[in-house]
Protein backbone atom coordinates (compact mmCIF):
# COMPACT_ATOMS: atom_id res chain seq x y z
CA UNK A 1 0.00 0.00 0.00
CA UNK A 2 1.87 3.54 -1.00
CA UNK A 3 1.67 7.04 0.66
CA UNK A 4 -2.16 7.46 2.62
CA UNK A 5 -2.99 10.31 3.53
CA UNK A 6 -5.26 8.92 6.08
CA UNK A 7 -2.57 6.53 8.09
CA UNK A 8 -0.61 10.19 8.60
CA UNK A 9 -3.81 11.46 10.14
CA UNK A 10 -4.43 9.01 11.84
CA UNK A 11 -0.84 8.96 13.81
CA UNK A 12 -1.11 12.66 14.03
CA UNK A 13 -4.42 13.28 15.78
CA UNK A 14 -3.38 10.48 18.31
CA UNK A 15 -0.34 12.54 19.06
CA UNK A 16 -2.32 15.85 19.29
CA UNK A 17 -4.76 14.34 21.53
CA UNK A 18 -2.51 13.12 23.85
CA UNK A 19 0.86 15.15 23.82
CA UNK A 20 3.81 13.90 25.62
CA UNK A 21 5.29 15.95 28.39
CA UNK A 22 8.36 17.25 26.11
CA UNK A 23 9.93 18.26 23.26
CA UNK A 24 11.42 14.74 22.48
CA UNK A 25 8.14 12.80 23.43
CA UNK A 26 6.04 14.87 21.12
CA UNK A 27 9.07 15.01 18.10
CA UNK A 28 8.86 11.08 18.73
CA UNK A 29 5.23 10.73 18.01
CA UNK A 30 5.34 12.78 15.03
CA UNK A 31 7.95 10.86 13.83
CA UNK A 32 6.08 7.86 14.60
CA UNK A 33 3.40 9.04 12.55
CA UNK A 34 4.95 9.82 9.44
CA UNK A 35 7.24 6.82 9.36
CA UNK A 36 4.26 4.59 9.54
CA UNK A 37 2.81 6.88 6.80
CA UNK A 38 5.76 6.56 4.78
CA UNK A 39 6.30 2.81 5.04
CA UNK A 40 4.99 1.61 2.36
CA UNK A 41 6.27 4.63 -0.05
CA UNK A 42 6.11 3.49 -3.93
CA UNK A 43 9.14 2.94 -5.07
CA UNK A 44 9.99 1.26 -1.75
CA UNK A 45 13.23 2.46 0.47
CA UNK A 46 14.88 0.59 2.41
CA UNK A 47 16.32 3.55 4.71
CA UNK A 48 12.57 4.52 5.99
CA UNK A 49 13.50 3.70 9.29
CA UNK A 50 16.46 5.82 9.54
CA UNK A 51 14.46 8.76 8.31
CA UNK A 52 12.41 8.44 10.94
CA UNK A 53 14.80 8.59 13.67
CA UNK A 54 16.80 11.85 12.17
CA UNK A 55 13.47 13.06 11.96
CA UNK A 56 12.42 12.37 15.57
CA UNK A 57 15.80 13.67 16.67
CA UNK A 58 15.57 16.87 14.01
CA UNK A 59 12.04 17.80 15.16
CA UNK A 60 13.10 17.69 18.87
CA UNK A 61 15.33 20.37 18.03
CA UNK A 62 13.08 22.37 16.53
CA UNK A 63 10.35 21.87 18.69
CA UNK A 64 12.66 23.32 21.29
CA UNK A 65 13.23 26.46 19.37
CA UNK A 66 11.38 29.99 19.97
CA UNK A 67 10.63 29.18 15.69
CA UNK A 68 10.06 25.67 15.38
CA UNK A 69 8.90 26.17 11.30
CA UNK A 70 13.00 26.41 10.55
CA UNK A 71 14.30 23.67 11.75
CA UNK A 72 10.85 21.52 11.07
CA UNK A 73 11.25 22.39 7.52
CA UNK A 74 14.87 21.66 7.28
CA UNK A 75 13.38 18.31 9.55
CA UNK A 76 11.33 16.90 6.79
CA UNK A 77 13.55 18.22 3.72
CA UNK A 78 16.22 15.75 5.53
CA UNK A 79 13.58 12.71 6.05
CA UNK A 80 12.88 12.89 2.02
CA UNK A 81 16.46 13.14 0.86
CA UNK A 82 17.01 10.01 3.52
CA UNK A 83 14.10 8.18 1.78
CA UNK A 84 15.52 9.39 -1.32
CA UNK A 85 18.58 7.40 -0.90
CA UNK A 86 17.21 4.45 0.07
CA UNK A 87 15.06 3.61 -3.05
CA UNK A 88 18.27 2.78 -4.87
CA UNK A 89 17.84 -0.73 -3.68
CA UNK A 90 14.81 -0.96 -5.82
CA UNK A 91 17.08 0.15 -9.22
CA UNK A 92 15.74 4.18 -8.43
CA UNK A 93 17.61 7.65 -8.57
CA UNK A 94 15.53 9.81 -6.28
CA UNK A 95 14.55 13.32 -6.57
CA UNK A 96 13.00 14.43 -2.88
CA UNK A 97 10.00 17.12 -3.14
CA UNK A 98 11.91 20.22 -4.36
CA UNK A 99 10.12 22.74 -1.87
CA UNK A 100 9.45 23.39 1.70
CA UNK A 101 6.39 21.60 3.24
CA UNK A 102 4.41 24.75 4.10
CA UNK A 103 4.48 24.49 7.91
CA UNK A 104 4.75 28.92 8.24
CA UNK A 105 1.59 29.26 6.25
CA UNK A 106 -0.27 26.44 7.76
CA UNK A 107 0.46 27.49 11.26
CA UNK A 108 0.00 31.33 10.50
CA UNK A 109 -3.83 30.22 11.29
CA UNK A 110 -6.31 30.19 11.10
CA UNK A 111 -5.81 27.87 14.12
CA UNK A 112 -7.66 24.34 13.80
CA UNK A 113 -10.77 23.86 15.82
CA UNK A 114 -10.04 20.26 16.59
CA UNK A 115 -7.72 17.86 17.06
CA UNK A 116 -8.80 16.14 14.15
CA UNK A 117 -8.84 19.01 12.24
CA UNK A 118 -5.30 19.70 13.09
CA UNK A 119 -3.82 16.41 12.24
CA UNK A 120 -6.07 16.34 8.64
CA UNK A 121 -4.58 19.86 7.89
CA UNK A 122 -0.97 18.83 8.29
CA UNK A 123 -1.49 15.24 7.00
CA UNK A 124 -2.86 16.95 3.73
CA UNK A 125 0.16 18.78 3.77
CA UNK A 126 2.68 16.29 4.25
CA UNK A 127 1.10 14.19 1.90
CA UNK A 128 0.70 16.44 -0.96
CA UNK A 129 4.46 17.85 -0.48
CA UNK A 130 5.79 14.16 -0.56
CA UNK A 131 3.73 13.39 -3.60
CA UNK A 132 6.00 16.27 -5.57
CA UNK A 133 9.51 13.74 -4.88
CA UNK A 134 9.92 11.75 -8.26
CA UNK A 135 11.83 8.56 -8.18
CA UNK A 136 13.81 7.84 -11.96
CA UNK A 137 14.22 4.40 -13.07
CA UNK A 138 18.17 3.78 -13.34
CA UNK A 139 17.80 1.56 -16.19
CA UNK A 140 16.39 2.25 -19.41
CA UNK A 141 13.99 3.67 -20.21
CA UNK A 142 14.69 5.62 -16.83
CA UNK A 143 11.34 6.92 -16.75
CA UNK A 144 10.62 8.81 -13.72
CA UNK A 145 7.38 8.77 -11.57
CA UNK A 146 6.40 10.74 -8.48
CA UNK A 147 6.65 9.22 -5.18
CA UNK A 148 2.98 7.14 -4.28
Amino acid sequence: MPLVAATLQSGLQSAFASPAPDYAGCAQAWANAVGSYAAAIAPPSATVAAAQSALSGALASAFAAPNAVPGMESAFASFAATIGAGMAGAGFSAIPPPAPVGFGPQFAGPKPATHADAAGQIAALVDAWMHTGIAVLIAPPNTPQPWA
